[in-house]
């Protein structure tokens, strides 16, 4: 977001803020506005949600020291040596991976792809922080794979088939396992994000090993019209995903490792509606899971055993992320809501709005740690 004296700061009350619809009677018991700076986000953004001609990556409070994009970012992540440098991998299908330093926005690696391969917009980073995974696509087959790189280079080091067709979340879990959200669905680059195989759609969630890439498992849902998208691991261990609904029928956009399966949070047909067909981001937020329905301009909470904890109005939301132990929520017009969950008895939700004069894109970052 734009610095003072160009930031515009907006405190909303619930009722100015379009927020209190979806919450349950006990969340509706308190709304606070107990500090006076926005959270700080590491982010991908551009000038417009419609019609974008610049992109960059940075700090939305420090427009002047951002990195320049060739073209949209999607996933960015602080660099695990914790020198202040971050990555951002290109919005799939994409070509660019870069490292930069954040505070002054000078590059210091690339990656381009070349003619046989595509980003498919997410990165993660091996549990001693020397390798960098990436998912792709191999252009020559059409099956999905896991890029394998140097962290500090971004050398290509090995490419790993990872399962299954159109890859997009990667995540290294607490147990060392790398998780791969397999969507099922096709795109190439001469037709774009068309989806070219939705009549044979295999999504599923899948474990490899992150020192060489063996399959160790895959986790699937009964409803092969559901592609798997975004990953999330809560403090319990618990590890859930946001989905995507290519079928007729409502469908949870959620749903959690049960076994040797995917089991759909619960949902009844109000919630369906709500949360209509598209999740984009999950996060966690201490036990619980927000998935951000950016179609439907909602922000739906589960807890951790599948059940329905809160819903939120987020028109237009993106990203989703945590800091300080609150929930941040961004949309592509430029809010950015905090939302700071208490559970149990006394149960209250706190609530902030800001706003910026930038489009943010899909996924952001906090402060690194």
């Amino acid at each position: 977001m734009a610095t003072d004296p160009q930031r515009r700061r907006v405190l909303a009350t619930l009722s100015g803020a379009g927020l209190i619809a979806g919450l349950p009677p006990l969340a509706r018991a308190a709304i606070t506005h107990d500090r006076d700076s926005a959270p700080r986000l590491l982010t991908c953004w551009s000038d417009s949600p419609t019609r974008p001609s610049t992109f960059h990556a940075g700090w939305v409070d420090a427009p002047a020291q951002a990195l320049a994009l060739p073209a949209r970012g999607h996933d960015i992540a602080w660099h695990p040596s914790a020198d202040g440098t971050a990555v951002v991998v290109a919005r799939r299908p994409g070509d660019f991976l870069v490292r930069w330093h954040v505070a002054t926005g000078a590059e210091i690696a690339r990656f381009e792809a070349d003619d046989e391969s595509r980003f498919e917009g997410h990165i993660a980073f091996r549990a001693d922080g020397r390798v960098l995974y990436a998912t792709e696509t191999d252009l020559i087959t059409g099956d999905g794979r896991i890029g394998v790189f140097d962290a500090l280079t971004l050398e290509r080091l090995d490419a790993w088939p990872c399962g299954g067709i159109g890859p997009h979340a990667v995540e290294c879990l607490a147990d060392g396992r790398l998780a791969v959200a397999v969507g099922g669905i096709l795109t190439l680059p001469e037709t774009g994000r068309v989806k070219r195989n939705l009549g044979s759609m295999d999504p599923s969630l899948t474990f490899l090993d992150p020192s060489d890439g063996r399959l160790l498992s895959q986790c699937r849902l009964d409803d092969a019209f559901m592609s798997v998208r975004h990953i999330a691991q809560a403090a319990d261990g618990r590890v859930a995903v946001s989905l995507q609904n290519e079928g007729r029928t409502a469908r949870p956009l959620f749903a959690i490792v049960d076994g040797e399966r995917l089991r759909y949070g619960e949902a009844d047909a109000d919630l369906l509606s709500r949360c209509g067909g598209y999740a984009g981001d999950i996060v966690a937020v201490g036990e619980l899971f927000a998935v951000s329905c950016s179609t439907a301009g909602v922000t739906a909470v589960w807890s951790g055993d599948g059940s329905p904890h809160t819903l939120f109005d987020t028109p237009r939301v993106c990203a989703l992320s945590t800091c300080h132990g609150c929930l941040v929520i961004t949309s592509d017009t430029g809010k950015i809501w905090e939302v700071s969950l208490q559970r149990g008895i006394e149960e209250q939700a706190r609530i902030r709005l800001f706003a910026s004069s930038v489009a943010l894109d899909n996924h952001a970052a906090s402060e690194a740690s």
